[in-house]
């Protein structure tokens, strides 16, 4: 599917979306899309149509990629660019130049293709050296002078596709002036495009991976499958079964949403999963699918480690285990990991159930200590002092979502205080009791 995807990305078609990779609990992103038929792309077009430069770039970039809540149009897109293009804006005599250079959504012109690329360098977008040394690579066969382009792009700019193009040509022993094979040069550039989000860069990695044998790289088949996963879900048919879901969900027609995102879930894309799970949720007594099991624990089980992985997922998926009193070690990993993530509710979490359980030690000290948490001696021993420094903890959070947290930590800060004092007030009564009696006694 990985190849798939790639042929698919160098040969956009109109009626195709690309892959966006929109989580359905993001309500802010979603409010910002320009679908088609919307008042925002509309009124874009409007702008582009009076010849506002930067409106006809940026729609023109939306429709050729087909981003941002729009289906591409290879065509319409290219017009936005050619004109553009007439007001000297770098941007447009790139895309203009590239579109020429492939003949997408006009005629070939390789001349004029070079002239709009020229362009867009005098005008100060570098990233036209990529394509200026294509030209010269493919049409000229002008290796020294491919690399002169490449290599200036990636000093100046550490442009992903001059990156993978240098790869190549040390490759392939096409690099000058020794023109000699030198994988390690390669890997070095394979290595920084991939990681940066070039397709091609992925797909190479992917293979040494699997095939091992290679002066940098050992067998890693698990990374491999990894790598070659992420080139695959870029293809542009599942992109367009996801923005079909993605409308189906601006529409409200929640069950047809679900339906292409379980679609994209069983080609083995992670986005799928979430969203399916996310609306699986709201009706889940129509449906034979256990929404946790089925759909987000298998979005956290893509993800490995769970880094960089959704909250929602990581706390639904330990509030249903906790719920169900079963695997309650994935519990608290879940919700150490969503406190990692940036997420107060994960600390607290992690705070109700040391209170609510019988003894002093529900959560591992090593648990405590892998998130930033320690105690001195006399804390950790008393189970109410050690949850009111965890609590005091949560309190001083500073994060995106700290204060949505800072009320419950608060009210949970009191309500411990308060035991602690009242224990307290206790020992004291107690004592001055017991003294009282000792002393009665010894006297009478």
């Amino acid at each position: 599917m990985s190849v798939i995807s790639r042929h698919e990305y160098y040969n956009p078609k109109s009626g195709e979306a690309a892959m966006e990779f929109i989580h359905l609990t993001d309500e802010k992103l979603i409010e910002e899309l320009t679908f088609d038929k919307s008042d925002s792309f509309y009124w874009l077009k409007q702008q582009a149509t009076q010849g506002v430069v930067s409106a006809q770039s940026y729609l023109g970039g939306l429709m050729y990629n087909g981003r941002n809540g729009l289906t591409r149009n290879i065509q319409a897109a290219v017009e936005y660019f050619r004109l553009g293009a007439a007001q000297n804006d770098a941007a447009s005599h790139y895309s203009y130049g590239l579109a020429l250079l492939k003949g997408q959504g006009v005629k070939q012109n390789i001349t004029e293709a070079v002239i709009q690329l020229q362009k867009a360098v005098e005008h100060g977008y570098l990233g036209a050296l990529v394509s200026l040394g294509y030209h010269a690579y493919e049409m000229e066969k002008n290796y020294t002078k491919a690399v002169r382009y490449w290599k200036d792009c990636f000093d100046r700019i550490h442009d992903i596709h001059c990156a993978y193009n240098l790869g190549i040509m040390w490759t392939a022993g096409h690099y000058p002036p020794h023109y000699v094979v030198d994988h390690v040069q390669a890997w070095y550039y394979y290595s920084f495009a991939a990681l940066h989000g070039q397709i091609d860069a992925k797909t190479v990695v992917a293979y040494y991976n699997a095939r091992g044998g290679h002066p940098v790289i050992i067998r890693n088949a698990s990374l491999s499958a990894i790598w070659a996963r992420n080139v695959a879900e870029e293809s542009s048919g599942v992109g367009t079964i996801a923005r079909r879901a993605l409308e189906a969900y601006r529409d409200r027609r929640w069950q047809t949403s679900f339906i292409f995102y379980l679609q994209t879930a069983l080609a083995g894309v992670k986005l799928g999963y979430f969203n399916a799970g996310y609306l699986c949720k709201d009706f889940k007594n129509e449906s034979s699918y256990d929404c946790i099991e089925e759909f987000l624990n298998k979005y956290l089980l893509i993800h490995g480690d769970n880094t960089d992985v959704d909250s929602y997922a990581l706390a639904t998926v330990a509030d249903y285990y906790q719920w169900n009193k079963t695997n309650l070690t994935k519990v608290i990993q879940l919700y150490a990991q969503l406190y990692r993530n940036g997420d107060p509710q994960g600390l607290y979490n992690l705070a109700q159930m040391e209170e609510n359980a019988n003894s002093n030690n529900t959560i591992p000290m090593d648990i405590w200590i892998d998130i930033g948490i320690k105690f001195d001696e006399k804390i950790a021993s008393n189970r109410y002092r050690k949850l009111q420094a965890i609590y005091q903890h949560c309190r001083k959070l500073k994060t995106a979502k700290s204060d949505e947290s800072y009320i419950p930590c608060t009210l949970a800060y009191i309500k411990v205080s308060t035991i602690i004092f009242l224990n307290e007030q206790s020992k004291i009564v107690i004592t001055i009791t017991l003294t009282i009696l000792t002393t009665y006694l010894y006297f009478y």
